[in-house]
């Protein structure tokens, strides 16, 4: 398996474990996801090779979405996932450790929904791989 779908199978597994309503897409409609739920995201894979291993940096993008009232919900979600990642792990021979300094997160207001006023939690997690 790839390091950067390691990656993404870890975080989509810790979200989970964590209780937290987690996909690997934005829910359709039709599938009638509760609020607050996850999205495990975009995953960017920038490596550095030498002769003997592959090293790296992995780039994975986490959504979380609440309704209006969901704000400090969506904080404490993405705390406890930045939170979570902080310590150093291996994962099937790679040592993955979270670059606290590089990673990042917000929460936007996202109205394009008529009527509607979401939350839109992002964090950005930035993974070394070796």
């Amino acid at each position: 398996m790839t390091p950067d779908q390691l990656i993404y199978d870890y975080l989509f597994e810790l979200s989970l474990n964590a209780g937290y309503t987690t996909y690997d897409h934005l829910p359709l409609e039709s599938e009638n996801a509760p609020y607050p739920f996850v999205v495990i995201g975009a995953v960017q894979t920038t490596p550095t090779t030498t002769k003997n291993a592959v090293y790296g940096q992995i780039t994975v993008n986490i959504d979380i979405w609440g309704n209006a009232e969901s704000r400090f919900e969506i904080s404490k979600i993405m705390n406890d996932i930045f939170v979570q990642t902080m310590q150093p792990v291996r994962i099937q021979g790679y040592s993955v450790r979270l670059r606290i300094d590089r990673s990042d997160n917000q929460i936007i207001q996202d109205m394009s929904v008529p009527n509607t006023i979401l939350n839109h939690g992002m964090l950005t997690l930035i993974f070394n791989i070796n």
